[in-house]
């Protein structure tokens, strides 16, 4: 090999010597709650001669060259170390059938012989990138190409410049530090807002850290981009501080009587609490109350439903304030006699119902508010529906509110604020709300045109589109829209983020609708072998974000990196310091 050509590649000071030993396939089955899912990966098997030195390089990440001939020239076929295993020639020969002293005796020569002996070895198990590289004038240049190398080919480990020069984009932006190569690593933002992206995970993992962190970097590399984060959890205001002043706006479908109340309402993370005290959160949330939280509106003027009387009741039920019991057996025959026998569904408009469903509703809410607390929150809410169904006049006192529509219109003509927080903390309105909104900025933008780009961040994704729905909790219509913005979005310059930890319960065709994904610790492995399947992933990648901590992440891309699919291991940015440190 040249002198130039070794620049590329990370010898170790010569002790990293290897060669690939076999080409095979792995084939992995799992079950879950009576499904079945099988993947299934080629994987090659290089052995390299021992060092302790190139064995505690390896359990890091690590890409390794395989020389392959190609028309009469060197070509270098690229994979992935996915897993190191140290090896003895007699290891194989030992089983618990032997004597125990003769056992002890084999183990004894195998302690003895690690780096002294060359009877060990290391056997790295690698997985193929699709990508092959070749040595020319302008250094080390990759295509994908389908080549395999073959058996007793030299492989070489890539060296920390030829990692950057395969897997960063020129001029990017950084995202987090490569683990194993401690290198920023950079992709085209751009094309991650535009094609969508996905966050998985499970809880504690940080994907509402890692969300917030890379929608700060888009909002500021993009200065068209408007945000709007859907948020039942509660963590992005306290994630987004820095974010929300007067070019922000925070808007929630609860009623707040007052500033205590809505702080209460977010949730402020212990360790942000450690690094920046919880006076300053929660007074930085002051200021964003003081600046006004807006009302959400569910029912746009003429738009009343069936799904906002039984919001109403479920609310009462679940909180067990007085009247529970009442609302409980409301809700029951508003789903007898409305969904079950008179086949209406919660979408349906007050207005739309005939005079008999009509006079039956007034009738049950009646006698609802005979039962209930006359100072009750229910009972002020029924008597206005009470009202509206009495003279008939549905819209007047929502006319003038912000509705979901209302947001979209604003949206579609670049009126809304750069970022929009919305709360709500309940998973139905959160789909009610969803739903119209993405439905009706979609229409607006065949109307309008699509300059405006808009960035959708869904938190708790298994809330918009679950593999199973329907129409009773608004979860077929929230999966319907939410589909079609993963489908139609990007030509209308409307974009999707989601995150999730629920991978195994989600609508698989919108999930592969996504080009980049982000995957921290999921500890079921048929979680793993979802987005394996869902994304053409070798598995044995996965199983290695197993062992991720917080902060921690398995990325890939088909469109923002700068190979296609080709996983990357990283540490990103804490989104919690830059919080801190605007609270200081």
């Amino acid at each position: 090999m040249l002198r130039d050509e070794m620049s590329f590649f990370d010898t170790m000071a010569g002790e990293f010597d290897a060669r690939l030993k076999l080409n095979t396939r792995t084939t992995r089955t799992s079950r879950s709650d009576g499904r079945e899912l099988t993947v299934s990966n080629p994987l090659a098997i290089i052995e390299a001669r021992f060092s302790y030195k190139v064995l505690d390089r390896l359990y890091f990440p690590s890409f390794v060259a395989i020389e392959r001939d190609v028309d009469g020239e060197k070509r270098y076929v690229m994979f992935e170390v996915v897993g190191v295993s140290p090896t003895h020639y007699q290891l194989p020969g030992i089983d618990s059938s032997m004597p125990t002293l003769l056992r002890k005796e084999y183990l004894d020569t195998i302690n003895e012989s690690w780096g002294k002996s060359q009877e060990t070895w290391i056997d790295l198990a690698a997985v193929p990138t699709n990508y092959c590289a070749k040595i020319g004038p302008e250094g080390m240049e990759f295509a994908r190409a389908p080549y395999a190398p073959l058996p007793g080919a030299k492989a070489w480990l890539l060296s920390k410049s030829a990692v950057e020069r395969f897997l960063c984009v020129a001029g990017g932006e950084v995202i987090g530090t490569m683990a194993g190569f401690n290198l920023p690593f950079t992709v085209d933002m751009d094309s991650l807002i535009r094609y969508h992206a996905g966050f998985f995970a499970f809880t504690g993992s940080g994907k509402s850290n890692l969300a917030s962190s890379l929608l700060r970097s888009a909002l500021r590399r993009d200065p068209g981009l408007t945000a709007v984060v859907i948020d039942i959890a509660g963590e992005y205001a306290v994630n987004l501080l820095d974010l929300l002043d007067d070019r922000s706006r925070m808007i929630t479908t609860e009623t707040f009587d007052n500033e205590q109340e809505f702080i209460s309402s977010q949730a402020i993370p212990e360790s942000l609490e450690e690094a920046a005290g919880r006076k300053p959160v929660e007074q930085a949330l002051s200021r964003v109350w003081a600046r006004g939280v807006d009302r959400l509106s569910l029912q746009e003027g003429g738009g009343i439903d069936l799904a906002w009387i039984q919001q109403l009741l479920e609310n009462t039920v679940e909180s067990a304030k007085a009247g529970g019991t009442a609302a409980k057996i409301a809700l029951a025959k508003l789903t007898t006699e409305y969904y079950d026998k008179s086949g209406y569904r919660p979408s349906t408009k007050l207005t739309d119902l005939d005079g008999e469903a009509r006079k039956s509703l007034t009738s049950l809410l009646t006698d609802l508010t005979q039962k209930v607390h006359e100072k009750s929150g229910l009972k002020s809410e029924i008597d206005l529906i009470l009202e509206m169904l009495e003279s008939g006049d549905f819209g007047s006192a929502l006319s003038t509110r912000l509705s979901p529509e209302k947001l979209a219109e604003q949206l579609a003509k670049g009126q809304a604020p750069r970022l929009n927080v919305l709360y709500m903390p309940e998973p139905m309105q959160a789909r009610i709300a969803t739903e119209r909104l993405i439905k009706r900025l979609l229409f607006l933008k065949k109307k309008y045109g699509n300059k405006q780009r808009v960035l959708f961040l869904l938190d708790e994704a298994q809330e918009y589109i679950p593999d199973e729905h329907t129409d009773r909790d608004f979860t077929t219509q929230s999966n319907r829209a939410v589909e079609q913005l993963l489908r139609q979005g990007r030509k209308y310059r409307l974009h999707c983020w989601m995150a999730t930890q629920r991978v195994a319960r989600l609508n698989v065709n919108a999930l592969q609708q996504l080009h980049s994904y982000f995957v921290s610790t999921l500890p079921r492995m048929y979680d793993r072998m979802v987005i394996a399947d869902a994304f053409a992933l070798p598995y044995e990648v996965l199983e290695r974000s197993a062992d991720l901590g917080t902060g921690e992440w398995l990325f890939v891309s088909f469109k923002a990196a700068k190979q296609r699919n080709v996983p990357v291991f990283l540490k990103t940015e804490n989104n919690e310091a830059t919080v801190a440190e605007h609270l200081k």
